[in-house]
């Protein structure tokens, strides 16, 4: 397996990903605030992992980068200054009665172990995502974003327009500065992440779904993430 990375000057993105030539590829952008948390969270965590690290960066920035950078580490055990103390997972409604009966998040690898008949592959699979992401449930701070997933993940197609029509499925609020302080929380330069399942007996603060909120389930990912995000910051 191969990742590349390229440190660019563009101002159009934080971070982009595609796959370019059949290998999954992560953009990130100097003019980020945080790049070379980025950068260097990306080597570290895959340093000794069997996957191969492409990177495009003079060694000026990836010296700069580790001078920034500093003692941080990829799963340093606290929330850093822009994270967020809670993070979101988004999942489709097919999934959302199993995770509440196991009170469990869990990866894509870990599901398709347990059901070997559930789905061919990640939606991530489209995007030319690697394997090894399938080990992984992906969080993301309370954003649309996750929305955006889930929709493309229900409607077969990746699609970033946020009044497409869906079938809403569910969006967990988790502590993700407990997360952290007990070392789950992972960081590869895309993504933040915990490795196999989520206990959320442990780590969620509330869930929300069409039932919840009192609406059809057919709705927009906006109106879904919208209301969702009301009803929790007025608990």
């Amino acid at each position: 397996m191969k990742i590349k990375c390229l440190l660019t000057n563009s101002t159009e993105y934080r971070q982009l990903n595609c796959c370019e030539n059949e290998i999954y590829t992560l953009k990130i952008s100097k003019n980020y605030t945080y790049w070379y948390y980025d950068i260097c969270d990306l080597i570290d965590f895959y340093k000794n992992t069997g996957i191969k690290v492409i990177l495009h960066i003079d060694e000026t920035d990836l010296s700069l980068a580790r001078k920034l950078y500093g003692n941080h580490k990829f799963n340093e055990h606290t929330l850093r200054n822009y994270e967020s103390e809670i993070m979101v997972h988004s999942t489709p409604k097919e999934n959302v009665e199993s995770i509440l009966l196991s009170r469990k998040l869990k990866s894509w690898n870990i599901l398709k172990s347990e059901k070997p008949n559930w789905e061919e592959q990640p939606i991530g699979a489209l995007l030319g995502d690697i394997d090894d992401f399938s080990n992984y449930v992906m969080l993301s701070g309370v954003s649309q974003n996750n929305e955006i997933i889930t929709a493309s993940k229900t409607n077969g197609i990746i699609n970033t327009d946020i009044n497409q029509s869906y079938i809403a499925g569910a969006r967990f609020y988790l502590n993700a500065k407990r997360l952290a302080e007990d070392g789950l929380l992972l960081r590869d330069g895309a993504h933040i992440k915990v490795r196999d399942y989520i206990d959320l007996e442990k780590y969620m603060l509330w869930y929300s779904t069409p039932e919840v909120l009192g609406i059809d389930e057919h709705t927009t990912p906006k109106v879904f993430f919208e209301l969702s995000n009301e009803k929790f910051m007025k608990l």
